[in-house]
């Protein structure tokens, strides 16, 4: 195949963890060029980091989402494609077309192989700018960029396209595509790089669709350099040993025991399973790949992953929480279901959006009398068929799944159909329940607390890397199911330590403290989640709880050149030791807290985001939980009075003004950000025309 545009770029010098190279793609010129990675690391960390500062450098006003000047980024961590446990997870960043209630420079991210094959190609990222007339593929093999057509591609979905890609490049390539909810520019169109790996939020397969961008495939010969080998295999064998003490590796993943579930699909002549790692670097293989399972609905066998959210479309599965049942009404034979899943990935659709926000809505609408059917079809949920005509609608925007591919909040507010009921299930942002009193991971009070600052704060669900709290919850639910008094006090007394010593007081994880002390959590929380997307690392860390330690708190005894290291300090030794950056943590930490609050700055100069803004997701937090904390009589909502000192309290830490919510101009001095106050001062002052955003 002729290629538009094929250039062989250079190499700067090379560095231990980054490849000191950036890949510059301008779809409009169809120009290839590189820069260096260097002036932004280890200042920035790396990945969402590194987007971030491009960002402020560059888009000193915000795009149009689908304008060919919207920067899509693709950005590996300062690890990925090394040994590093879990640290194949790559992040893209852009400007969301899922976003509400403006369209915020914001990140998803991905695991499969594409990031750890792109280190090793030798770049830490890539930028895409401009936008293509045609269909086009790029394609990556170490030095060699290529921008090729890719009209035979065009009109497959993202599955058949990796395949195609496969074939057509050779063993070893790795790659990201989209499908056709992307080619026709759903807001909830996903990038897939495997069957199940996908960047599932923010709609950046439409921003991929808009500049006729296909996918991109990379193959790379070279390796990761390491400053210090020997440490980070180290903290992997440790780790490898702990998980399998504790039962956390081997055949087993979300569905039990593959063995079993291998002779229960033979029986029933369902295909088989195998168990598969969802990244590089995954030392715990847990995702279910299930292979040549008969369609329910078309006639031929599927295969492919199905794991996280996917399952959703078995309805309510035997012994799931109660909390998850209310968001599901229906219940589908396990072919049917996995059927579905492998549709919504193969048509590159927000699994999320569609099974805890947008389908429930529907739901609520229904049983209120405001829909009765689908493009001229009855609703059915319970049948295969329908559900498969339903995501087909969505994918190719048919009838009313044109409005629908927008997202479920933004369909919501166009036809203006059930917008209590939406509220319901998208606690802000355009997107939906996570990790809250009443979506998927339902969490109780005072728990919760902590996630609705986290949300409060973020532009998109956070809780794609800020999961780290919830091991309290967690801890708690176990005391609870202990036999006697004695014992449950004796597990209290364990959280409580663990919460002194990670957050500074007991009354951080305590089940009755209320609102004292889940302002310090909430900030920690926002900070490592920077941590797991730039180092990058996934949903076990920070390892802060470990059941069977004796005292639960997690511990990596005897690591070749350090000795013993606490749980949460891991991803600081696997960086120091992978990158040789001669950081303390102290300064680790920092650097997480530049990156959080440079992508606060930006907000503030895009959008002059305020504390008025971030309060828009607590109505959403007021109502009464759906079930209370086994240690409470009763069920809490929030009183925004008590609550607004949390916040006071959590934008202090931050350095942000506790009545703007406003990074302040000491903080930006501090952490060596002083060119950002005058700017974001001019682009919020730019911007204070822009209407109040829809109150929720």
């Amino acid at each position: 195949m002729q290629s538009i545009v094929k250039e062989r770029v250079g190499r700067f010098q090379p560095m231990h963890g980054w490849a000191n190279r950036i890949l510059r793609v301008d779809l409009s010129d169809m120009r290839v060029e590189v820069q260096e990675t260097a002036p932004y690391v280890p200042k920035y960390l790396g990945a969402r980091g590194i987007a971030a500062r491009l960002a402020w450098e560059e888009v000193p006003v915000p795009v149009r989402v689908f304008h060919p000047a919207n920067p899509l980024m693709v950005f590996p961590g300062a690890l990925t494609g090394s040994p590093s446990p879990y640290s194949g997870r790559t992040n893209v960043c852009a400007f969301s077309p899922q976003a509400s209630p403006y369209p915020w420079f914001t990140r998803s991210s991905m695991g499969g192989r594409l990031g750890g094959e792109l280190k090793r190609a030798g770049y830490d990222g890539i930028v895409v700018t401009g936008a293509s007339r045609q269909p086009v593929r790029l394609r990556i093999r170490d030095d060699e960029v290529s921008i090729l057509p890719a009209d035979e591609l065009w009109g497959l979905d993202a599955m058949d396209t990796l395949e195609a890609l496969a074939a057509a490049e050779g063993k070893g390539t790795h790659a990201m595509a989209i499908g056709p909810a992307g080619e026709r520019l759903s807001r909830i169109a996903t990038i897939q790089t495997a069957s199940s790996s996908a960047c599932g939020q923010g709609g950046f397969g439409a921003v991929m669709g808009s500049k006729k961008l296909k996918a991109i495939s990379v193959a790379g010969s070279g390796q990761v350099s390491l400053a210090r080998p020997e440490t980070v295999a180290s903290i992997v064998r440790t780790l490898v040993r702990i998980f399998a003490e504790d039962g956390q590796s081997g055949p087993m993943n979300f569905y039990g025991d593959i063995k079993a579930l291998n002779r229960q699909l033979a029986v029933q002549g369902e295909g088989k399973v195998v168990c598969r790692a969802c990244t590089d670097g995954c030392i715990t293989p847990c995702v279910a790949h299930f292979q040549d399972v008969p369609g329910a609905v078309y006639d031929r066998d599927w295969s492919g992953a199905w794991c996280c959210v996917g399952r959703a479309f078995l309805g309510p599965e035997e012994g799931a929480k109660p909390a998850k049942k209310h968001l599901f009404d229906w219940d589908l034979p396990r072919r049917a279901a996995f059927e579905l899943n492998v549709l919504s990935n193969r048509y590159g659709l927000n699994q999320f959006d569609l099974l805890i926000g947008m389908v429930p809505w529907l739901i609520g609408c229904q049983k209120a009398g405001l829909l009765s059917e689908f493009n001229g079809q009855p609703i059915d949920w319970r049948s295969a068929t329908f559900w498969a005509r339903f995501l087909h609608a969505i994918a190719y925007r048919e009838g009313l799944g044109d409005v629908l591919a927008e997202g479920g909040w933004a369909a919501a507010e166009t036809l203006d159909m059930g917008l209590d009921l939406a509220r319901q299930r998208y606690p802000g942002w355009g997107h939906t329940a996570h990790c809250d009193p009443f979506g998927w991971g339902s969490v109780t009070f005072p728990f919760w607390l902590v996630s609705a600052l986290q949300w409060l704060c973020d532009t998109r669900d956070p809780f794609n890397s800020g999961h780290g709290y919830l091991w309290a919850e967690t801890a708690v639910e176990q005391a609870a199911w202990l036999e006697s008094e004695a014992e449950r006090a004796a597990a209290l007394d364990r959280i409580r330590a663990i919460g002194l010593h990670v957050y500074g007081n007991p009354d951080a994880v305590d089940p009755t403290s209320g609102y004292k002390d889940k302002a310090y959590p909430g900030a920690y929380q926002t900070l490592r989640s920077v941590i797991k997307d730039c180092v990058p690392a996934d949903a076990h860390f920070p390892l802060i709880y470990r059941e069977k330690a004796a005292d639960g708190y997690w511990r990596l005894p005897d690591v070749t050149g350090i000795g013993e290291i606490e749980g949460p300090a891991v991803e600081y030794h696997l960086f120091a030791a992978g990158t040789g950056v001669p950081w303390d943590e102290e300064e680790f930490m920092r650097a997480a807290e530049r990156v959080c609050t440079l992508e606060r700055a930006l907000q503030v100069r895009h959008w002059a985001r305020d504390r008025g803004l971030d309060e828009m997701v607590l109505p959403y937090f007021e109502r009464a939980e759906l079930f209370h904390n086994p240690f409470l009589n009763e069920r809490h909502g929030l009183d925004r009075d008590q609550f607004g000192t949390v916040m006071d309290e959590f934008y202090t830490l931050h350095g942000w003004g506790a009545q703007t919510g406003w990074p302040t101009q000491e903080r930006l001095t501090d952490l060596d950000l002083p060119d950002l106050y005058e700017p974001m001062l001019e682009g919020a002052a730019r911007h204070s025309h822009l209407p109040p955003a829809r109150e929720r």
